[in-house]
């Protein structure tokens, strides 16, 4: 029996065709895509980006909690200020000399000793008889024209604000004669109503010119 011819010979065609395509789009995907691959001028792909949060730790932050009505102190409180200032021997001293000159934050308002004198003796009572704790001495030499200056400080701190050196300690000092401020440490425990300060110069100087006076806490 003759083959019958098929009735639909078109389908046949469109199939082979769609293969053909299929094929040539496959290749050229492939193509294209080792062209961008190895191309130099293909953009290189990009790297992730990155990002680093700082977090700020809370230990970080340290809150000072301020008492209200509690008065802040910035640095050493002067306990010279509203003092009494007189001659710690019975020599008149006080009558000659502007005591309180040593302690009125004036370098300028210098103090001389003169012949016969040779050393000044101040006696220091603190404010309201209240014993107060002398960490440091303070000195500033004088300014202007004079002939010599203090060299030589002793200090002695009086409990009871008396002038009485039976068995108490005695710190002796180096004061400087060239313009400048000084420091002078008192040991721990320096606690007293008073002090006692002994000022000299060279043995020789007729005119002995005197500084100024801190007394610190």
């Amino acid at each position: 029996m003759p083959a019958r011819p098929s009735s639909n010979p078109k389908p046949a065609r469109f199939t082979n065709a769609h293969m053909v395509a299929t094929s040539f789009a496959a290749v050229a995907g492939v193509a294209i895509a080792a062209y961008q691959t190895l191309s130099p001028t293909a953009a290189p792909p990009q790297q992730p980006v990155q990002v680093t949060l700082a977090v700020e730790s809370p230990a970080a932050i340290i809150d000072v909690p301020v008492a209200k009505g509690d008065a802040v102190q910035a640095g050493p409180f002067d306990i010279g200020q509203g003092a009494q200032f007189s001659a710690a021997l019975k020599d008149g001293a006080e009558q000659r000399y502007s005591l309180s000159d040593l302690f009125d934050g004036k370098p300028e308002t210098s103090l001389s000793i003169v012949d016969p004198d040779r050393e000044l003796n101040v006696l220091v009572s603190f404010a309201g008889d209240v014993a107060q704790p002398v960490n440091l001495i303070e000195y500033v030499p004088p300014t202007g024209n004079f002939g010599a200056a203090a060299n030589q400080l002793d200090v002695m701190v009086l409990p009871e604000g008396l002038m009485d050196t039976s068995g108490r300690p005695i710190q002796s000092f180096t004061l400087q004669t060239t313009p400048g401020k000084q420091s002078f440490a008192m040991p721990d425990q320096s606690l007293g109503k008073g002090v006692w300060l002994r000022i000299a110069g060279p043995a020789d100087a007729t005119s002995i010119a005197i500084g100024d006076f801190r007394i610190l806490k």
